[in-house]
């Protein structure tokens, strides 16, 4: 009998169990059920630099795994970018500062001109959060597809988009789960298999009354084992999710800020994405990340959900400053 398949983000877990390790102790009565931690022999990492990760014995590692520093550990460009600013100003978005529109003008110069809005978030699961409720609200429509391994976020709504978070039961309702794009699924056809199998998710949402607000993509497919070739296949599924009402997601937490060879994993499919968002790689690890979309996609959504207190004469203007 072949041995039953984990979900992905079990295979190379902490399985629990008596231990003899203080730290590993304190951790377990600190987070309790929710400790989650990579290896058989959990590690404990004291410092890391470039490529490396060194832990308490002195032991260095060449990291493969870690997700989130994007130029390497502890970049000194990073670090002295973070602490000028830290040692200088730390606020909300409600006031101008220079250096944020100076970064989003440079970000946005790698976006296609199309997508020329930009909002700042602390995670790449608020993002996807942001990104699914815009969608929403653009599209009048509440459904989504997704990949069988997705995975986009901890937030309620980018949970609901996580086959790979889910431990029990199946898909929310308003959610449809497609194959990942390989040729396991779709044999030598992996274009015209996946964009097939989006339309019939799509016509299933709107025949049970959701709706399709957006095909939700991590475009290098990370959590379903990564899947990049051929180039360009994902433009036919994009084409059939727009036929179909809804909005491209382009989740590059993974392969965003050049991780892939190009500077977003959308560009590998020559696609236009309606919404693009990025995780804490946008700050090699400090908590940043951002959704991009086009304007009259955010303008639909901030006609309901507003930052400005001018545009409601009812709102006290003091419940705003969060």
């Amino acid at each position: 009998m072949a041995a039953e398949m984990k979900p992905i983000l079990e295979m190379n877990a902490y399985a629990g169990g008596e231990t003899d390790d203080p730290l590993l102790a304190r951790r377990q009565r600190n987070f309790g059920a929710a400790s989650v931690l990579f290896y058989q022999r959990p590690l404990e990492m004291v410092r890391g630099e470039g490529c490396w990760m060194e832990a308490a014995d002195g032991t260095r590692y060449l990291d493969f795994y870690n997700n989130v520093p994007s130029v390497g550990h502890c970049h000194p460009g990073v670090v002295e970018a973070v602490s000028r600013q830290m040692g200088r100003l730390n606020i909300n978005s409600r006031y101008l500062v220079e250096g944020v529109e100076r970064y989003l003008e440079r970000l946005k110069a790698t976006f296609p001109p199309e997508v020329s809005n930009v909002v700042l978030c602390c995670s790449g699961s608020e993002a996807n959060d942001l990104a699914l409720r815009v969608a929403q609200a653009s599209t009048g429509a509440r459904g989504a597809v997704v990949t069988e391994a997705a995975y986009h976020g901890n937030t309620a709504a980018s949970t609901e988009l996580s086959p790979s978070a889910w431990k029990r039961g199946g898909a929310p309702a308003h959610i449809r789960i497609v194959p990942a794009p390989s040729a396991t699924a779709y044999g030598n056809d992996i274009a015209g298999g996946f964009a097939a199998a989006v339309a019939a998710a799509a016509a299933d949402l709107h025949a049970e009354g959701h709706g399709l607000a957006a095909l939700v993509c991590d475009t290098i497919f990370s959590s379903d084992g990564v899947h990049a070739d051929p180039p360009g296949f994902l433009a036919a599924a994009a084409a059939a999710a727009r036929a179909a009402g809804g909005l491209v997601l382009a989740d590059e937490v993974q392969p965003g800020f050049a991780r892939t060879g190009r500077m977003w994993g959308f560009e590998r499919h020559d696609l236009i994405p309606d919404l693009i968002t990025m995780g804490k790689p946008m700050g090699n690890g400090f908590p940043m990340a951002g959704m991009a979309a086009r304007p009259a996609h955010l303008a639909a959504f901030c006609e309901g959900v507003g930052w400005c207190c001018q545009t409601n004469s009812n709102s006290s203007p003091f419940g705003q400053r969060r």
